[in-house]
């Protein structure tokens, strides 16, 4: 598994959008998952600090994601 972190754009003065690429089976060249994640954004935040909060808040999702199905499955 993969992930890729891709562009930021800042919608309000206090939040940025990110967007983020989640591969699978990065062997396959096909199965991935696309997340545009809301984050907290600050003036003094560097790229890196968006970067990591952005890979954290992409793995919780995908983590809630399969609870959710394991939940929710037949």
């Amino acid at each position: 598994m993969e992930i890729d972190i891709g562009s930021f754009t800042r919608v309000e003065e206090n939040t940025v959008y990110a967007e983020v690429t989640i591969y699978t089976d990065p062997n396959s060249s096909g199965e991935n998952v696309s997340l545009y994640l809301k984050l907290p954004y600050k003036v003094e935040t560097t790229l890196d600090e968006l970067e990591k909060l952005a890979r954290s808040e992409a793995i919780k999702q995908m983590r809630a994601a399969a609870d959710w199905l394991a939940e929710n499955s037949a």
